[in-house]
């Protein structure tokens, strides 16, 4: 168990306290790239014309539309359901062949998945037709 400071030293990128240092590993988001790579993530989510999945950078915080016609605000609420349950909420414009991850990532990785999530910046005309103002 960490004190609250050196937690959110670590989550913040820092190696604060006993975790950081027994991993070894950097940051939460650090681990978190290396999961969306191994995960194949990038393959959808690279934000280029053309991807079966909608560019990540810079959407935390935003809203999206789906299929429905119901727009979303994309939280760490949306990201979980998303990463485990992706038929859940269609992104408007997208076809449903994420595949699910549910049972295949930790809640250890949920966490770094998001927050690696939340490190990504928007890319110059990287395809927003599906955020809302």
């Amino acid at each position: 168990v960490m004190d609250p400071a050196a937690y959110q030293a670590w989550l913040s990128g820092g190696t604060g306290g006993a975790a950081g240092a027994a991993q070894g590993s950097g940051s939460v988001a650090d681990a978190g790239a290396a999961l969306f790579t191994s995960l194949g993530c990038a393959t959808c989510h690279r934000g280029e014309s053309g991807t079966l999945g909608p560019a990540l950078g810079g959407i935390v915080g935003t809203k999206v539309r789906l299929q429905s016609g119901a727009t979303v605000d994309v939280d760490d609420a949306y990201l979980r359901e998303s990463i485990l349950n992706p038929q859940a909420k269609l992104v408007a414009g997208f076809p449903p062949v994420m595949p699910t991850f549910k049972g295949q990532v930790s809640e250890e990785d949920l966490l770094q998945l998001i927050t690696y999530i939340k490190t990504l910046r928007a890319s110059p005309g990287a395809g927003d037709a599906h955020r809302e103002s």
